[in-house]
């Protein structure tokens, strides 16, 4: 007996997947935290950062494709690699997408400190998405 289904009904009538509208590049797999949930298993001693050039290859594999409309940076922690963040993201925007960023906000130590590692994205960043509760930092 073949474990295969047959469908009866035409190829026309399934629905068709909606175009990919967003990446997110694991900017670095290393964290200053090593959280027991994190599916990308970052921790302060993973191995493994992106480079500008890589950046660059894929906002032009993703500008090519013609349906991405976000970027998000991430990772491990993107801030971690400040001005490789920075450069991605600037990249990213001078790309014409919209960009995001996800972060533990380890930086954000006083609202002085954290409006000093925000400036630059002033503007630009238009989604700040803070991993901060009881399960991040508790490995």
């Amino acid at each position: 007996m073949s474990n295969l289904v047959e469908s009866t009904r035409p190829a026309s009538a399934f629905v068709q997947p909606a175009p990919l509208s967003g990446l997110h590049l694991l900017l670095t797999y290393e964290c200053n935290y090593e959280c027991d949930h994190c599916f990308v298993w970052g921790g302060p001693s993973q191995p493994g950062t992106m480079t500008v050039e890589t950046i660059e290859h894929i906002l032009k594999q993703a500008d090519e494709l013609g349906t991405i409309e976000w970027i998000y940076f991430e990772g491990g922690e993107p801030f971690l690699y400040y001005e490789r963040l920075c450069s991605g993201v600037r990249l990213a925007k001078e790309s014409g997408f919209r960009v995001g960023i996800v972060s533990n906000a380890y930086w954000a130590k006083s609202e002085k400190e954290a409006l000093t590692w925000l400036q630059p994205f002033a503007g630009v960043v238009e989604d700040l998405s803070i991993s901060d509760d009881d399960y991040h930092g508790s490995g």
